[in-house]
C-alpha cells in the first residue's frame, strides 16, 4: 500500500497518515457518533451515501486506534467498502431528528444532512472525540466531496484493491 499524505497536490490521492504513527489512546464515541462527526465536517453538513461510506471506511483504515474495535466493519461490496451498519446508524439518527435525508435530482441521488439539533449534538461529541480522528475527517470528508462517484470509488480501489473483490463497478 502506498503511503500518501494530504500535501500531495492531486485530488486522486487519499488523505492519510504515515504508518507507525502513534494514534493515541482516546476513548472513542459510539459508532453512530461517527456519522454525525463525518457530516459535521462536510460542506453544508451533507454527504451522499457513497461519500459517507468511503469517508468512514478511510477513517477506520487510517485511524484504527482512534475509532476503536467497535467501529464499522467494512467488506468488499458492489462499489467497494460497505457496512450496512452505517445506513442503520443514519436511519436511527433520522428517527432521532439529528439527520435528515434529502433527494436532489430525482430519487436516485440522496443526501444525508445534519439538522440543527444534529449540528449541536455533533459539536458536543466532537469535544470528546479523538483529535487525530477529527483532524482526519476534516481532510478526508472534503476530499471525498470534491470527487465524482466514479473518481471516489476508483481512488479507494487504487489504495485498497482488495475492496474490488465483489465489485460491479466498471472503470471505463
Amino acid at each position: 500500500m502506498c503511503d500518501v499524505s494530504p500535501s500531495v497536490g492531486s485530488s486522486r490521492y487519499i488523505p492519510g497518515t504515515r504508518r507507525g504513527e502513534d494514534y493515541g489512546r482516546s476513548e472513542s464515541p459510539r459508532p453512530g457518533a461517527w456519522v454525525l462527526l463525518a457530516l459535521l465536517h462536510a460542506k453544508h453538513h451533507a454527504l451522499t451515501p457513497v461519500q459517507l461510506q468511503k469517508s468512514l471506511f478511510l477513517l477506520g483504515k487510517r485511524r484504527p486506534k482512534d475509532v476503536g474495535k467497535a467501529f464499522y466493519h467494512f467488506r468488499a461490496y458492489d462499489y467497494g467498502p460497505f457496512d450496512v451498519a452505517v445506513y442503520n446508524d443514519a436511519d436511527l439518527l433520522v428517527a432521532d431528528g439529528l439527520v435528515a435525508v434529502n433527494t436532489r435530482g430525482g430519487r436516485s441521488l440522496r443526501y444525508y444532512h445534519l439538522t440543527d439539533d444534529g449540528v449541536a449534538e455533533a459539536k458536543r461529541l466532537a469535544r470528546s472525540a479523538p483529535e487525530k480522528a477529527l483532524a482526519y475527517l476534516a481532510e478526508v470528508v472534503p476530499w471525498a466531496q470534491q470527487l465524482s462517484f466514479n473518481e471516489l470509488v476508483r481512488a479507494v480501489y487504487a489504495e485498497y484493491p482488495e475492496m474490488r473483490e465483489n465489485s460491479v463497478f466498471r472503470d471505463n
